[in-house]
């Protein structure tokens, strides 16, 4: 019976080690922490004073990743086996949620706020990712947006709306492509 199991080499055990290293360094800057955080490089935390930034157990943070807490009531939260990759920033006024198990590209903008203030339109609300959500490569989510459960963003999407739960969206405006997805790491 074939296994589908690749050895692991000990340069693969080494940079795992020195990615654990990193995160327990970068904990400092974290409220609250699970357990086995790595991270891959430097990544940038900007926190008014009373933000929150909270992460769960064996997230991964890739190098170059921007965590922007503009305001003392903004929360990041950032829930179990989840990963984000590089130059990915997140900006959050209010409160951001990412689920568990997702997979979030590189060059990702997610914000709760449209930074600054237009006249009869609110500033901030809050962005919510569901579970198991795959997030393509330049993708840009909205304020105000919830993805459903296990939902995909196409790379370059522009996410404005409310996606569905297990729905594809695709394109600027994002709009949905396909019901039913299913997909793996």
């Amino acid at each position: 019976m074939a296994t589908n199991k690749r050895k692991r080499s000990v340069k693969d055990y080494a940079k795992y080690g020195y990615r654990l290293a990193l995160g327990l360094l970068f904990r400092r800057k974290v409220d609250r922490c699970g357990r086995l955080l790595r991270v891959a490089g430097g990544v940038t935390v900007s926190k008014a004073r009373n933000a929150q930034l909270i992460i769960g157990d064996n997230v991964l943070l890739f190098r170059n990743t921007g965590f922007y807490l503009d305001s003392s009531e903004a929360v990041i939260e950032i829930g179990d086996h989840t990963f984000i990759n590089r130059r990915t920033e997140i900006i959050c006024k209010k409160h951001v949620k990412i689920g568990s198990h997702c997979a979030i590209s590189w060059d990702v903008a997610i914000m709760d706020t449209d930074t600054h203030r237009i006249e009869g339109m609110s500033e901030t609300k809050p962005t919510v990712i569901g579970d198991h959500v795959w997030i393509g490569s330049k993708a840009t989510i909205l304020k105000g947006v919830t993805i459903g459960e296990g939902a995909v963003v196409a790379a370059g999407s522009l996410v404005s709306k409310d996606v569905a739960p297990y729905a594809l969206v695709a394109g600027v405006p994002a709009k949905p492509i396909r019901e039913n997805v299913s997909w793996e790491i």
